[in-house]
């Protein structure tokens, strides 16, 4: 078989696909996608303006956190906190609320950088009908 020119689902690279990640299901795009690129330019370009070339710790990870944010992570489910009575509830995806999130919790990060550089999550779905090449 030959170089296959259709093999991944390229609408996908941008729209996400939903993974599970620690109970929670994340619809994640694919790293470096046109919308990643675009948005990583303009957060390069506030923070050097706000901040200088040189950013502290908390200033990079408030960048990381928003670039995964608005770059990688196009909506979710199952995604709860507890409100004023202690109760469980769920939170509305929004990309402030990710942002949010992957500031209090940076340990989910890693995986959804994993999960958007997993280029088998992006493959066409193939006929189960198709012939096979004798």
């Amino acid at each position: 078989m030959g170089f296959r020119i259709d093999k991944f689902d390229a609408s996908k690279f941008v729209d996400g696909e939903w993974c599970e990640i620690m109970g929670g299901e994340f619809k994640i795009a694919r790293i470096n996608n046109p919308v990643y690129r675009d948005v990583k330019r303009r957060l390069d370009k506030r923070f050097r303006k706000d901040f200088g070339e040189e950013l502290t710790s908390e200033q990079e990870d408030k960048k990381e956190a928003l670039l995964v944010a608005e770059g990688l992570v196009r909506d979710w489910r199952n995604v709860t906190a507890l409100n004023e009575e202690g109760k469980e509830v769920p939170v509305p995806y929004s990309i402030e609320a990710v942002a949010d999130l992957l500031q209090n919790r940076p340990d989910v990060i890693p995986y959804i950088a994993q999960k958007s550089v997993d280029i088998e999550r992006f493959e066409n779905e193939e006929v189960s009908s198709q012939k096979k090449k004798r």
